[in-house]
């Protein structure tokens, strides 16, 4: 029931991804698609089990996601006009996360790595579970306020 559980929600998060993409869905490309996503959902559970990855989620984390929608529209004015200006702008800095059980840290680990990835102004270069930190690569003025989100 857990295996199902957790191939379903990559599943779903994967199928909403692919349709985030498609600017005609046919029912060939649902098909495929849908296909596509539940091998990546089996592969994903497989390769954490393989690297005996446990993730506990906490709720609060997902107002982070409110903070991404200003933020992509923000930061993707402020790369473009930051790059074009100066094409070697940007810094990298070591993210300090909170210390918690393993588990809750790599759960933090990967859904601050999500949502501070998904951002124009900020990539993520290096994270690993237990070291308590995430490498990324910011723009000038991007991303302080994900930061402060993803570190309480």
């Amino acid at each position: 029931m857990r295996a199902a559980l957790e191939i379903g929600a990559w599943w779903c998060g994967l199928c909403g991804l692919w349709l985030l993409t498609l600017s005609t869905p046919s029912p060939p490309e649902l098909i495929a698609g849908a296909i596509a996503a539940l091998v990546a959902a089996s592969a994903a559970r497989a390769a954490r089990r393989a690297l005996h990855g446990g993730w506990r989620i906490r709720l609060g984390w997902l107002r982070w996601i409110g903070f991404l929608a200003v933020a992509a529209v923000r930061e993707s004015v402020l790369a473009l006009s930051t790059v074009f200006r100066h094409p070697a702008a940007g810094a990298f800095e070591e993210v300090e996360l909170p210390d918690e059980a393993r588990r809750v840290h790599d759960g933090r680990l990967a859904a601050a790595a999500f949502v501070l990835g998904c951002t124009p102004g900020t990539m993520v270069v290096a994270g690993a579970p237990g070291t308590g930190r995430l490498v990324v690569h910011r723009l000038p003025g991007s991303g302080e306020r994900t930061l402060r989100q993803v570190q309480r």
